[in-house]
């Protein structure tokens, strides 16, 4: 497993999915992860490869509108359901928003979310 440092403004690609180091917004609510192994952050709308972080003690997602974001006082892990794809990366503790790449399309002239 790559380690990552937050101690710098960085962005942390892993496939589609991006997260990147953030204050969690005073709104923000905590919602139930997706089961008790991960919590999936891109789905995989055609191969069930989803991008998930593992939901180690300690981790807790949130939801502040529409932007999501993942807290953890222990290191864990964003990999693919699938270990074959992309190669785990572990996340320091510190909370992350999590974001979708975005690609342009230019036959349509407009930015899309990136799907698999």
């Amino acid at each position: 497993m790559k380690e990552i440092n937050t101690n710098k403004p960085m962005v942390i690609f892993h496939g589609e999915a991006m997260l990147f180091p953030a204050e969690l917004p005073a709104d923000a609510i905590e919602i139930k992860p997706t089961n008790d192994d991960y919590h999936i952050v891109a789905d995989s709308e055609t191969t069930g490869n989803h991008h998930v972080i593992d939901m180690v003690p300690g981790t807790r997602v949130f939801k502040s509108g529409n932007r999501m974001f993942v807290r953890n006082t222990e290191p864990t892990s964003v990999r693919c359901v699938h270990p074959n794809r992309h190669s785990a990366i572990e996340l320091a503790p510190a909370t992350y928003e999590i974001d979708r790449q975005q690609e342009f399309d230019h036959f349509a002239q407009n930015m899309r979310v990136v799907r698999d």
